[in-house]
């Protein structure tokens, strides 16, 4: 049996990013870029209030206070959108709004609770009583302060999150060049399963079928898109023509994954059927759960061969396809896998040595601390114990287990 690490690097090394699309910056979310990103234009474009208040020369409120206030004339509004032009003089104010241009004369912007308006003279003249002495450069954003013209804004590679659309769309990038997103397919195995699009309550013997829907859950979740979600009976060659039309490059599918069907018994047929189409590169890692893994390829579609206990499942899945998927879509470095933390473990966990082992637990962050629990029984078919727990503690091989207060790895999950 292979250790983990030298599972994930045999599968990591015949995986490869995909080919480049450019696609509307509404749909990039979650995606790679493949290529740099350079500013078009300053940030800020232009001098701009920071708050809404009043534009004014800092000299001009010296000594202000809310017991003496200076009273300005009040010359006029800007607002955001408009158009420059406006120059503030000795002794006046415009009142502006954030975001707008900073009128020229001004170097200050006074907020609105610090000021009171509506003071008039003889004249009629409106006067802005200024309550707080400003100090020049207060509450005004400079342009080219953030970026400034040619400045590399995002670099290949980076994951395109909710932020970096916003920088995209600040630079007008309507489109952008990424990694397309792997197409998977999804397989649960097995004649005990009953699909629950039927309605049907399981007869004596037969089980719902949690696991392509999990599987299709964690496909998305991954950034992938699910090219399609199906069942194979225990039949070997129905799960050949299955997964030979699958993996036929002309189906679109990228990957296959499936669960069950990849250990030894009598009517386990996943693992004979991609020996028969193609090639298995490894066969069993040295985890718990998750011990029967298989890893080829059908063609060039890359099959994955998951345990069909739905624990097994789930933490292989975040163990070795997810990170493949995030490869394939241009990820790398840490973008591959969850992030990974050291907690005070709270309770007794055993452990036999032999196998790395993943608890389900229950990891918080206190005191500057974070402290994990495992979550209830950790038999590799109860999902009550998946459903409490946000993480995975990493009991390792050799460990003959964890006492309250040791330290260990847990790689979280949220």
């Amino acid at each position: 049996m292979l250790r983990m690490e030298e599972a994930l690097d045999k599968i990591l090394s015949a995986v490869q990013p995909l080919e480049v699309v450019e696609i509307p910056l509404r749909g990039a979310s979650g995606m790679f870029l493949a290529e740099d990103v350079f500013a078009d234009i300053d940030l800020p474009p232009f001098d701009n209030s920071a708050v809404d208040g009043y534009a004014v020369r800092a000299e001009d409120t010296r000594g202000a206070s809310p017991d003496s206030p200076v009273l300005l004339k009040e010359i006029g509004d800007i607002a955001a959108g408009a158009v420059g032009g406006a120059e503030v003089t000795e002794g006046a104010a415009y009142r502006i709004m954030t975001g707008a241009p900073l009128p020229a004369g001004s170097n200050s912007v006074v907020m609105v609770e610090d000021t009171r308006r509506g003071e008039r003279t003889v004249e009629g003249v409106v006067l802005a009583a200024i309550l707080e002495a400003a100090a020049p450069e207060m509450h005004v954003r400079r342009a080219g302060e953030d970026l400034r013209v040619g400045a590399k804004v995002l670099s290949l590679g980076a994951r395109v999150r909710p932020q970096e659309v916003a920088m995209l769309a600040t630079m007008g990038r309507a489109s952008v060049q990424v990694v397309r997103r792997p197409r998977v397919a999804v397989f649960s195995t097995g004649d005990e399963l009953v699909d629950i699009e039927t309605g049907a309550v399981p007869a004596l013997g037969k089980i719902r079928d949690s696991n392509r829907y999990m599987l299709a859950a964690m496909v998305e979740e991954a950034g992938a898109t699910l090219h399609s979600i199906g069942h194979l009976p225990d039949d070997l060659e129905a799960t050949v023509a299955a997964l030979k039309e699958t993996g036929d490059s002309r189906s679109g599918a990228d990957v296959i994954v499936t669960a069950g069907g990849v250990s030894m018994g009598d009517r386990d047929f996943v693992k004979p059927a991609v020996e028969r189409l193609g090639a298995l590169d490894l066969w069993k890692v040295a985890i718990k759960p998750g011990k029967p893994l298989a890893f080829g390829r059908i063609g060039s579609t890359l099959i994955f061969g998951l345990p069909g206990n739905p624990i097994s499942a789930m933490v292989t899945f975040e163990l070795f396809v997810r990170p493949a998927l995030k490869k394939m879509a241009g990820g790398s470095g840490d973008q591959l896998t969850r992030r990974r933390v050291t907690a005070v473990v709270q309770d007794e966990i055993a452990h036999t040595p032999g196998r790395r082992e993943y608890v389900r637990a229950i990891t918080t962050f206190r005191n500057g601390l974070y402290e994990a629990s495992a979550s209830d029984k950790q038999g590799s078919a109860m999902l009550q114990s998946a459903v409490a727990a946000n993480s995975l503690l990493v009991v390792p091989e050799e460990s003959a287990g964890i006492a309250p207060g040791m330290s260990a790895e847990v790689l979280l999950l949220e």
